[in-house]
């Protein structure tokens, strides 16, 4: 999608760079998951103090569902000109605490900003364990309100959808040698630079280092600022390639003196990013949901011969398809001292389990401690259970179930519903840290894998290759990375070409001498075009290359394109010309074509 082309009077709907009719709706808030009861899916555990101050620690969970203009409503009053909706794919989202002002738009204390997992094409699932930053921000939601009011504490969100920026039609030309020397002069380090520092250094060239020149007469007035760091993000791509997050100059490029004459288009469109900052109320969620000890739990300090309550909090994501199931069995004293064990179920429904005993006379506490029983989904294999062969002592109250404690990293992996836009089905290959390699299929009918780390594999990042699979097994990649802790969502995005592909034409001397016109059709497609199709019709004189552009559908699919020849030849004796003709459609893939006869 065009992230700088939103929809007149509609900023959040962007169109798509190769079907203008198609439209992506970006988010604008968030609202609170319920689940089949109507119980918020939610959880904040706190602790506190003797005094009933908070202290540090406790975790939070929610589930956000991601929320925008209606789609349906939007089509029917022909807001978007009757265009197709869909939700925009997100490709990353992260989260932090904040605590406002009464006015709302004052921050008067943040957290760190952490990754947040994607719950599912529409939602957000968000775990985070609380540090001393976010306790303290916290504590306002119990907090008697002064003469000013409340302070409202809010999640905000920070999501980021992928698309294309649009072109200037514009062609810049420089000399490689004072380019370089400048750029090398105005870095205020050694290369690898960063493409901040390169963006500056372009900025700061002298008059006259970049030339700039309209292609076709289309060019409008642009800020030469404008141009300038379209420029830099050009050379970045063709002059330069990528080490790490930085930028060295390309091998291919440093070619001394003797290729001095450089120029490049500005026309095609570059990857880039739209941010929106989603903000939901914690206090809001507090007000109404406060009277329900799922939602809110505190941890309160241990007395001897009183009731205290016990929370157990799972904090790992469970699915039938990884980590299936999580027993925690509780040990603990009992008000005669004697051991006394109970055994707890998370299911994938059930976060939170309290357990309400009374501590004994003596001691220093109950003496809690625990272990697990985890259970592990395996494709085509019965089910792995790891269990944990000691009792681990707990310090407090609470039982915080992390991947340190069961010793298992559930982390699953998402295709979004435009995935299959461009296959059927999608091979993953994931490497462990550990050497392990496991392999994953997702399909339209089961959209979700999961990949669950034990072990040594949980020691350093997995790699993951995805290729398209057909009938015929698997493809090359067509992407590869790390496996992000919080999730991969593959989005198919990711699969459209990011500019279009450049056709050059040219008719040979030979033909030219034979015809008195020559013109070339063409349609984009590698299958002959049917009865009664109609392409671009160009026409080409000897010495006169034209060009074409095309976008391909999906990388997946190799370049191709359909071309016939519209020709009027001449007599070979006396010169005299003969009645137009239409040849047949023929495929081709080169991006050199030279028109030197008849097909």
């Amino acid at each position: 999608m065009m992230l700088t082309q939103p929809l007149q009077d509609f900023a959040d709907v962007f169109p798509d760079h190769r079907i203008g009719r198609r439209l992506y709706v970006l988010p604008d808030r968030l609202g609170l998951a319920l689940d089949a009861d109507g119980l918020p899916r939610f959880t904040l555990l706190r602790h506190t103090s003797d005094e009933g101050a908070a202290q540090g620690g406790g975790l939070l969970q929610a589930f956000l569902k991601l929320e925008g203009p209606d789609v349906d409503a939007l089509a029917v009053t022909g807001m978007v000109g009757g265009g197709t909706l869909e939700r925009a794919p997100i490709a990353q989202a992260e989260a932090r605490l904040v605590l406002r002002g009464v006015s709302g738009d004052q921050v008067l204390a943040s957290g760190q900003w952490r990754p947040v997992a994607s719950g599912s094409a529409d939602a957000l699932s968000v775990t985070r364990h609380l540090d001393l930053e976010d306790t303290q921000i916290l504590t306002t939601l119990v907090r008697d309100a002064d003469s000013v009011g409340p302070e409202p504490v809010e999640l905000e969100v920070r999501v980021i959808a992928q698309g294309l920026s649009p072109g200037l039609p514009w062609t810049v030309t420089t000399t490689f040698t004072d380019l370089r020397d400048q750029l090398q002069a105005l870095l205020a380090t050694d290369l690898p630079a960063t493409a901040q520092d390169l963006d500056r250094a372009f900025l700061s060239l002298p008059a006259g280092v970049l030339r700039w020149q309209a292609l076709e007469d289309e060019g409008v007035p642009v800020d030469t600022e404008a141009l300038t760091l379209r420029a830099a993000r050009g050379a970045r791509q063709r002059l330069f390639r990528r080490v790490g997050e930085r930028f060295e100059w390309h091998p291919g490029v440093l070619v001394s003196d003797a290729v001095d004459g450089l120029s490049w288009r500005l026309d095609q469109p570059l990857p880039d990013t739209v941010e929106r900052v989603l903000r939901w109320s914690v206090s809001e969620c507090h007000a109404t949901w406060a009277g329900r000890p799922e939602a809110f739990p505190v941890v309160t300090p241990f007395r001897p011969m009183q009731r205290v309550t016990v929370h157990l909090l799972n904090a790992l994501p469970l699915h039938p398809r990884g980590l299936a199931q999580l027993d925690v069995e509780l040990r603990f004293r009992g008000p005669s001292g004697a051991w006394v064990h109970r055994t707890f179920t998370f299911d994938g429904h059930t976060g939170l389990h309290a357990l309400s005993v009374v501590g004994p006379a003596f001691g220093a506490g109950l003496s809690l401690s625990f272990r697990t029983l985890a259970v592990v989904a395996r494709e085509g294999q019965l089910p792995l259970t790891l269990a944990a062969p000691d009792f681990v002592p707990v310090q407090g109250l609470q039982v915080v179930l992390s991947e340190k404690e069961v010793g298992v990293r559930p982390v699953p992996i998402d295709a979004d519903p435009s995935l299959w836009e461009h296959a059927a089905a999608m091979q993953l290959v994931v490497t462990t840290a550990g050497g392990a390699v496991q392999v994953r299929e997702l399909t339209p009918q089961a959209a979700q894998a999961w990949v669950c780390l034990m072990g040594e594999d949980m020691q350093g990042p997995a790699m993951v290759q995805v290729a398209a699979l057909t009938v015929d097994g698997p493809g090359e990649p067509w992407w590869s990375g790390p496996l992000p802790l919080e999730g991969l969502r593959l989005n198919g995005w990711a699969l459209e070409p990011v500019g279009p592909e450049q056709v050059r034409l040219s008719l040979s001397a030979r033909l030219a001498e034979a015809t008195a016109l020559v013109s070339v059709e063409l349609l984009p497609g590698a299958q002959v075009p049917g009865e009664g199709a109609n392409g671009t019709l160009l026409t080409l004189e000897v010495g006169q290359a034209r060009s074409w552009s095309y976008w391909r559908r999906s990388l997946l699919q190799p370049p191709a394109y359909a071309w016939r020849l519209h020709l009027v030849e001449r007599e070979p004796s006396t010169g005299a010309t003969r009645p137009l003709r239409i040849s047949g459609w023929r495929v081709d893939h080169a991006l050199e074509l030279l028109i030197d006869q008849v097909p």
